[in-house]
Formats: structure tokens, C-alpha cells, sequence
């Protein structure tokens, strides 16, 4: 089976952001007088920010409500990220493959659909992507399917007939979920992660890129 689009997930995945985004929540937990650990972060990767936010406030003792907490950490990322995001090693070269096979594409985030916006515009990539689903616009977020399932239809695209990219567990969960092939690029955040359930599994951006027709075709 032809797959027909291309979805992604952004940060992680495109753009290395997870460092700016767990400072963000570190600096919160250590205005209270406390630290953020290795163990709650990862469980935060992935989700919504208003989840991670619960998550945050399930280990810690914070004066917050997760809304208020969200947003307050929603504040201090944009700061770091007006600054510039990099890329994730390999993206250009996917990109350029993607581009190369004609492929429509669009970005499944967890994160506020303000923050996608910010992001591809960074990249240059605002023009070529072909919809944004973003935590913000949906029920459920990552592990259920609904992201994954508003981009496809905001492309057109039967979710059978898209190949999902995803770096954190919850994500290829909602990609799987959602019906779609879904491949694994984990970061260092991640790489401990269980990604049995998926097709595949990839060291890079850069790899995914050399394999592309395969994933595509299959």
C-alpha cells in the first residue's frame, strides 16, 4: 500500500526542544524548592502540556492549578524559544526527500498549535507543511488517537494511508492507534523507551530519509 502523506511529530522529532522544555518545567519545581527528576520528566514527554502539568503536580508540592501551572511553563519556553530551536540531526535531508517524492505532510504536537506556528516558522517550513494538529484542538491528547487522526483529515488523508514519525512512546501509541504506520526516532530522552509496537526503528532523521521509498511503498 502507497502511503499517500507523511505526519509528524515536532518536538523531539524535528526540533531539539526537549532541553528547553524540561528547564522550563525544572525552573517552576525549583521556585518551590524542590528538583525535577529524570523519572517524572520522561513520563511528561510526549503529552499535552496541561497533562504534564497534572503529572508535575501528582509528585510535587506545587501552589498551582495544572491550567495555571501549564500556562506559567508555556511562558518561560516561549522565552527560550524566541531565541532559536535547532533542528534535529538529519531533518534537512528528510525534508528534502520528502519534497523529492512529492509527499504532502503534515504535524501532529502535543504542544499548543501557537507553539507549532512559532516553530515552522523558525525552520522555514510554514509553506510546505499541509496541516497542523495540535494538543490544543482536540479531547484527548498523545497516547489517543486524536491528533493523529485531526491531521490526517486535515490532509485528506485516510489514516492507513499515512506514515507517522514519532521519538516518545505515547506518540507511536496514538499514531498506532489512530491506524497509521508508524516509525520510531528516539532522542536521548527517549531511547529507553518501549517501541516494540512499532514497524520500525530508526537511529535519525537522516536514516528515516535514506529509507524513505521503502516506507512509503509498503
Amino acid at each position: 500500500m502507497y502511503r499517500r502523506a507523511i505526519i509528524f511529530d515536532m518536538d523531539g522529532l524535528m526540533v531539539d526542544t526537549e532541553p528547553l522544555a524540561r528547564e522550563a518545567w525544572a525552573a517552576i519545581v525549583r521556585q518551590h524548592g524542590q528538583t525535577l527528576s529524570d523519572a517524572v520528566y520522561r513520563q511528561m514527554i510526549g503529552r499535552r502540556t496541561v497533562e504534564s502539568a497534572q503529572l508535575l503536580l501528582d509528585q510535587y508540592d506545587l501552589p498551582y492549578t495544572a491550567v495555571d501551572l501549564a500556562a506559567r511553563k508555556n511562558e518561560l519556553f516561549a522565552i527560550r524559544r524566541a531565541q532559536g530551536v535547532p533542528p534535529m540531526p538529519g531533518l534537512e535531508d528528510l525534508m528534502t526527500a520528502v519534497t523529492r517524492f512529492g509527499v504532502p505532510w503534515a504535524v501532529a504536537t502535543s504542544s499548543p498549535r501557537s507553539h507549532a506556528l512559532a516553530i515552522l516558522a523558525q525552520l522555514g517550513l510554514q509553506d510546505a507543511c499541509g496541516a497542523i494538529a495540535a494538543g490544543d484542538e482536540v479531547a484527548r491528547g498523545k497516547p489517543a488517537p486524536d491528533i493523529y487522526l485531526l491531521a490526517a483529515q486535515r490532509l485528506g488523508v485516510h489514516p492507513a494511508h499515512c506514515l507517522a514519525l514519532e521519538d516518545s512512546s505515547p506518540g507511536c501509541r496514538a499514531a498506532v492507534a489512530a491506524g497509521m504506520k508508524t516509525v520510531a526516532v528516539p532522542n536521548g530522552d527517549t531511547d529507553g523507551a518501549d517501541f516494540s509496537f512499532v514497524q520500525a526503528v530508526f537511529a535519525s532523521l537522516g536514516e528515516v530519509a535514506d529509507e524513505l521509498a521503502g516506507l512509503l511503498s509498503d
